[in-house]
C-alpha cells in the first residue's frame, strides 16, 4: 500500500520523471486525459488533466499537498489509510499538467462476475453499495450488504468528512463514485482529493447531489459539504437512491429517523440556513454511537395469493376451510386440498414456486400452490359439476332454454311447409 507519508515524490515533479507508464486506468475521464500507474513507481498514479481542466489554483493544489504535514499524527494517519491525497504537482514548464496520487490498495477490488459469464476484478465503488435491490447483489454473486458494513462505510465516510472540516478543506464532490469500499470492513478510500479548495472551491455541477441552497455557479463551502455528505450517508444506510434524498432518510428505520441521528441528517438535508447544519463532527459521533441492530428491518410478510386458514401450525385446518371432495376420490381440478399452516410439502403437492435468484423475484408463494377462490368464475370451456358429475342448476337452465328454442323453430317451420301444400 502507498500513503502520503511514504511518497517518494518532492512537492513538485516534471513530468518527464513519471512518463513511462505502466498499467493504463483511464482515459479522457472528467477533468483528467488519462491516469495511469507510473512504471518507475509502481502503486503511484500519475493523473494528467486535460489542457484547461486544471481543477484549480497551482498555490491551492501545492498547500493541499503540504497540508498533512502540519496536522495530528491521527488525522495524518487516517489520511493514510482512507483518502487518496496527492502527492507531488506534475509540471510541463510552467504549466500544472497533474498530480501523482496512491493507487487504492488490492482490498478495494473484488471478483464481478459479467454478463458473458466470466469473472473480473473490479474495484468496489460506494455506488455498489447504494442499492436497495437484493438481485442487484445476486447478480453479480455478491453477499447483499449487512447493516454493519452499511453503518461502516458511513462512519469511514464521515470520517474523512470531518477531517476535512476540521481543514477547512472543501470537497465539493461527494457522490456514488468518488469513493471506494471493502466487504466486512466497510472501510473506505476517498479519491479525487486534488481538486479540493481551501475555505471554498469552485461551484461543481453534480447530479442528484446539488445543494439547493447554493445558487448554480456560486462558490462551495463546507457547509455545502455537510449537505452532501448527509446526503450520501443516508444513502448508504438505506441503499435508496434516487433525486430526493427524503426518501432515503424516509426509508430509515422509525427508531432511528425519529432519533438523534435521523434528527441530524434531517437538519443536514432540509434546513433553510446552511449555518444549521450539523457540522460533520457531530453526524460522525452520533454514527460512532449507533449499533447495527437499529438498522434491521422487520420484514413485512406478503399478502396471500389464495384463501389461507388462520389456524395454529401444529392443527390442521378444519373441513369448512378447504373444499371437500367426495369420498374415495382424487381432489378436484382445481387443486389439492389446502395444507394446514406449517406443514412441509408432500409428494402430493406441486413444487414449490420457482424463484429467480438473479432478479430477486419469485413466481408465487414458495410450497403452495395457488389456488381459485371458491366464488371465482369456472376457467372458460370447462363444465362445472356438482358432486357425482351431474350438471348443476346454473349450467342445466341454459342447455333448457336453448332444446325449447329449438322445438318452437321446428315447429314454425313444419307449420309453413304445410300452408305452401295445402
Amino acid at each position: 500500500m502507498r500513503a502520503w507519508s511514504d511518497s517518494p515524490f518532492e512537492a513538485v515533479t516534471p513530468i518527464a520523471e513519471v512518463a513511462e507508464r505502466g498499467a493504463v486506468l483511464a482515459a479522457e475521464n472528467g477533468e483528467s486525459e488519462i491516469v495511469y500507474e507510473c512504471a518507475a513507481h509502481p502503486g503511484w498514479l500519475v493523473k494528467l488533466y486535460r489542457p484547461g481542466h486544471t481543477p484549480g489554483a497551482a498555490g491551492v493544489l501545492e498547500r493541499l499537498i503540504a497540508l498533512p504535514a502540519g496536522m495530528p499524527a491521527a488525522d495524518r494517519a487516517l489520511i493514510d489509510r482512507s483518502v487518496s491525497w496527492p502527492v507531488t504537482r506534475v509540471v510541463d514548464g510552467a504549466r500544472t499538467a497533474g498530480v501523482v496520487v496512491a493507487r487504492a490498495p488490492a482490498e478495494f477490488g473484488v471478483p464481478m462476475r459479467m454478463i458473458s459469464g466470466s469473472t473480473t476484478v473490479r474495484l468496489l465503488e460506494v455506488d455498489h453499495l447504494v442499492q436497495a435491490d437484493p438481485g442487484f447483489f445476486a447478480r453479480r454473486g455478491w453477499e447483499t450488504p449487512a447493516p454493519a458494513e452499511r453503518l461502516a462505510v458511513a462512519r469511514n465516510l464521515a470520517a474523512v468528512g470531518a477531517l476535512l472540516e476540521r481543514h477547512d478543506v472543501v470537497y465539493g464532490d461527494w457522490s456514488y463514485a468518488n469513493a471506494f469500499w471493502t466487504r466486512r470492513s466497510g472501510r473506505v478510500f476517498v479519491i479525487d482529493v486534488d481538486s479540493c479548495g481551501l475555505t471554498d472551491r469552485p461551484w461543481v455541477e453534480s447530479k442528484m447531489w446539488d445543494d439547493p441552497r447554493v445558487a448554480p455557479g456560486d462558490r462551495l463551502t463546507v457547509r455545502t459539504d455537510r449537505y452532501k455528505l448527509a446526503v450520501l450517508v443516508v444513502r448508504c444506510l438505506t441503499g435508496v437512491r434516487g433525486p430526493d434524498p427524503e426518501a432515503a432518510h424516509a426509508a430509515l428505520p422509525s427508531a432511528v429517523r425519529d432519533g438523534p441521528l435521523g434528527q441530524a441528517l434531517h437538519r443536514s438535508l432540509t434546513a433553510a440556513d446552511p449555518a444549521r447544519r450539523p457540522a460533520v463532527a457531530e453526524l460522525l459521533a452520533l454514527l460512532e454511537t449507533a449499533r447495527p441492530e437499529q438498522f434491521v428491518r422487520i420484514p413485512v410478510p406478503r399478502p396471500p395469493l389464495g384463501p389461507v386458514t388462520d389456524v395454529p401450525p401444529d392443527r390442521p385446518a378444519s373441513p369448512a376451510a378447504r373444499p371437500a371432495a367426495p369420498p374415495d376420490r382424487a381432489a378436484s381440478p382445481a387443486g389439492p386440498p389446502a395444507a394446514s399452516v406449517g406443514r412441509a410439502a408432500s409428494p402430493a403437492d406441486p413444487p414449490p414456486a420457482s424463484v429467480d435468484r438473479a432478479a430477486g423475484a419469485t413466481g408465487g408463494r414458495a410450497g403452495r400452490p395457488e389456488r381459485r377462490p371458491a366464488d371465482a368464475a369456472p376457467s372458460e370451456g370447462r363444465p362445472t359439476t356438482a358432486p357425482g358429475g351431474v350438471l348443476s342448476p346454473g349450467r342445466l337452465l341454459p342447455v333448457v332454454i336453448v332444446v325449447c328454442l329449438a322445438v318452437l323453430v321446428l315447429l314454425a317451420g313444419a307449420g309453413l311447409v304445410a300452408s305452401l301444400f295445402a
